[in-house]
């Protein structure tokens, strides 16, 4: 690596750290690259075009559409509803709601800040109904949502498989079983907590009647993770028109079974949905400008030899990578992160003999760390605002989350059967 690239690495920490805004801290830098190696300035905006040229990328916006669609309908509390009576009895009732209800919501949103934003205010404000305190509610709900970006359809990991050329189908199943054990951590942290600190418990138990009805509620709603499955299991249908099925299964349920007429909610979701695909497909293409610059740099090839100067024995190796994607998520918009690390990372872990589908479901559970850690930490912020409390307050209560997530992070990192075995299935 050069110096101008040492210099356009700098320039861009420093502008991240001065919290500009993501894209411009990172095409500021990539587009003075261009310009002192004599190169034309309109290289940058045709690399930022040729970014965004994917079918596959459609998913994207119709996967957070699909969420929209489902929160400015009535499934949200659909979903609570059937969520508080299978689990609301446990110790820690409503907090274990709050997790399974983020579970099942991020089967359709595929998003950690979509999970909150849809189903974000109902959960904080149910378990300050029942007695928790808010600052620990909206911590519990930043922790849960970590799930939605590895749980089908995960936003990230079809991103992960544009950029690394790994099959959507594969990372979208490999995901699974670490999103099942992610939630069963939490669940079981959160007994333990809530033992601790005396939170309240519900005694009255769900009769089997209630469960039926709740559940018979929710079924449509609990069917749009299936439908996505197993239309691309079949090879019906590619990720992106699974997607676009997705919207169109919503928008008759919503109507026909949960009799939703006034069709005002649609126009408002897809004006969420243009807002957030934009702020996506910004970062997207100015973070792919930004790698190209990386790659002329061979930053993939320094990375490489300062991982197998420390050890070649993939066990450390994954420690090391682990380390510096945790250091990276303090600072970086996930997205960003992992468009620009993905092309620097894959090629070293490769190298060591880790399957490139078991790269992605890491690398995007430990990015989406970086949520709920300052300074970033825009799901605690997001939180936060819903819950009317002090930021500080709830990184301090997230603080536990956050060691139960990186426990999870390890399992799901050194045992690939986890990841993989689902695989043999398909």
């Amino acid at each position: 690596m050069g110096m101008l690239g040492v210099v356009v690495i700098a320039l861009f920490l420093a502008l991240a750290l001065m919290r500009v805004p993501v894209w411009i801290a990172l095409l500021v830098p990539a587009a003075l690259y261009t310009l002192l190696m004599g190169r034309p300035i309109v290289f940058p905006a045709t690399n930022m075009v040729r970014a965004l040229d994917s079918f596959t990328l459609l998913a994207i916006p119709l996967f957070i559409y699909v969420g929209s669609l489902m929160n400015h309908g009535e499934v949200t509390e659909k979903i609570f509803d059937f969520a508080d009576s299978i689990v609301g009895h446990y110790t820690g009732g409503m907090a274990q709601v709050n997790i399974v209800t983020s579970l099942i919501f991020s089967g359709i949103s595929g998003s950690a800040l979509a999970d909150i934003g849809g189903v974000g205010r109902v959960l904080i404000e149910s378990m300050e109904d029942a007695d928790y305190d808010s600052d620990f509610s909206a911590a519990l709900t930043s922790a849960s949502a970590t799930v939605g970006p590895i749980f089908p359809p995960s936003i990230p990991l079809i991103l992960y498989g544009i950029i690394a050329e790994v099959s959507v189908l594969s990372l979208l199943l490999a995901g699974a079983l670490p999103a099942a054990l992610t939630v069963m951590f939490l669940m079981v942290g959160t007994m333990v907590i809530a033992k601790h600190r005396g939170f309240p418990k519900n005694d009255d138990r769900a009769s089997l009647k209630e469960i039926v009805r709740s559940f018979a509620l929710a079924f449509p709603a609990l069917f749009t993770p299936v439908v996505l499955i197993w239309g691309m299991l079949t090879g019906l249908f590619s990720p992106t028109e699974a997607a676009g099925v997705t919207v169109a299964y919503i928008l008759v349920i919503n109507t026909f079974v949960y009799r939703i007429t006034d069709f005002k909610y649609i126009w408002k979701a897809a004006l969420e949905t243009a807002e957030t695909t934009g702020t996506i497909v910004i970062i997207l293409a100015a973070a792919n400008v930004f790698s190209f610059v990386l790659s002329v740099e061979n930053i993939d090839t320094v990375f490489a030899e300062t991982m197998f100067a420390v050890s070649t024995n993939p066990v450390v190796v994954l420690i090391l990578v682990n380390i510096v994607l945790l250091v990276l998520g303090l600072f970086l918009d996930p997205i960003a992160a992992l468009v620009m690390m993905t092309p620097i990372v894959v090629p070293t872990l490769v190298e060591v003999g880790v399957d490139p589908v078991h790269i992605g479901v890491i690398m995007v559970f430990n990015l989406m760390l970086g949520l709920l850690t300052p300074p970033l930490g825009l799901s605690v912020y997001l939180s936060a605002d819903i819950a009317d409390q002090p930021v500080a307050n709830v990184f301090r209560e997230t603080k536990p989350f956050y060691v139960i997530l990186l426990a999870a992070l390890l399992v799901i990192t050194y045992y690939p059967p986890l990841t993989l075995g689902i695989l043999e299935f398909a």
